[in-house]
């Protein structure tokens, strides 16, 4: 709620709280102002009255923050920024001018201050929705967002974090190289396409390793799609034959393909990206930075109100270690355990 003068009171907002005259309730919360009410509030001779926000009116978490100022201040610096980086990666491309990473940790800085928490942050890039153009530039700005994220709740020394922020803008650069309509294809993509987009980690290696650039770079920018079990491309490569910041960078790209909003869908529900990755993670990715991660996501979602499937609201209580992405909801007058309640899951936040 916000307090406003009883004189710039204006058609269509919303009383945030009831105005009592002497013990009644003379106008309810939620009364819409027109003239009428202004002529009521006026003659109670009140010099501001208590209206309502569009987050208070929303009803899920995520539009709560997608209505709130914050945001509204996020995306305007985040599109800023988003436009920054075009910039770097279209001379990169096509001119062939070196990225220069002062640009792109003052991106990184910029949007990923060290105060914003990993939840807020999260929220932000779930939300934000780039134009279909500038989809492939969101994803590298995005991926090196989590990528700062990761390092710092890895421990990573400080010159390590940086170089895996650097990876994150670059690692992808070689899909710059393939048609676009094949690489936001919506629907499946036929063996011939898949083939093309396997090309993209050689064309990025190519590119990058003409100019003076840390190998850790380059072999993220190789690697990324490597699997530890071997199950991955273009060299399946095994365990830790794959660079160790591929392998980081690897969990923040395929995190980000599932939990941002894209122009076709909407972003996966975390707490199911949550189980496929947990499904995963000790064939397909580095074991300690995969749970690391996850156990860091989850942290984040601790004391959220959420909606079960079962049409019950609770706050969500713990994780267990043993069954991510299935938490401890506290609703009512009962506990649900979503490891043992398997047909029970969590639809969304409130």
């Amino acid at each position: 709620m916000k307090t406003v003068a009883v004189i710039a009171l204006q058609d269509g907002m919303q009383i945030g709280k009831d105005i009592v005259v002497g013990d009644k309730v003379a106008i309810k919360k939620g009364t819409t102002v027109d003239n009428i009410i202004r002529q009521k509030i006026s003659a109670f001779k009140l010099m501001t009255v208590e209206i309502l926000e569009p987050e208070d009116l929303a009803e899920t978490y995520y539009e709560k923050v997608r209505v709130s100022e914050d945001f509204s201040k996020y995306q305007r610096l985040y599109t800023a920024n988003l436009a920054a980086y075009k910039v770097a990666v279209d001379s990169f491309i096509y001119k062939k001018v070196p990225f220069r990473f002062v640009d792109l940790k003052a991106i990184a800085d910029s949007l990923c201050p060290d105060t914003i928490s990993g939840r807020r942050l999260f929220s932000y890039l779930n939300i934000l929705l780039p134009d279909e153009s500038d989809m492939s530039y969101a994803h590298g700005v995005n991926v090196a967002l989590i990528c700062k994220k990761i390092g710092k709740w890895l421990k990573l020394t400080e010159e390590e974090q940086e170089t895996l922020v650097y990876a994150g803008f670059l690692y992808d650069v070689g899909k710059f190289m393939l048609p676009q309509d094949i690489i936001w294809k919506p629907g499946k993509l036929n063996d011939m396409e898949f083939d093309l987009i396997k090309t993209h980690a050689f064309y990025g290696y190519h590119l990058l390793s003409k100019f003076n650039l840390d190998q850790r770079i380059l072999n993220a920018t190789l690697m990324h799609h490597e699997r530890c079990d071997g199950s991955g491309y273009p060299q399946k490569l095994k365990g830790d034959e794959i660079d160790k910041f591929a392998r980081i960078v690897a969990i923040a790209d395929v995190y980000e393909a599932m939990t941002s909003a894209r122009s076709y869908r909407q972003p996966m529900n975390i707490y199911k990206v949550v189980e496929i990755l947990r499904g995963d993670m000790l064939q397909k990715y580095d074991y300690g930075y995969i749970s690391t991660f996850l156990n860091h996501i989850l942290d984040e979602l601790i004391g959220n109100t959420v909606m079960l499937s079962n049409g019950m609201q609770g706050e969500v209580l713990m994780h267990s270690t043993t069954t991510f992405g299935r938490p401890i909801v506290k609703c009512e007058d009962s506990i649900i355990d979503l490891g043992q309640e398997r047909s029970i899951s969590v639809l969304s936040f409130v």
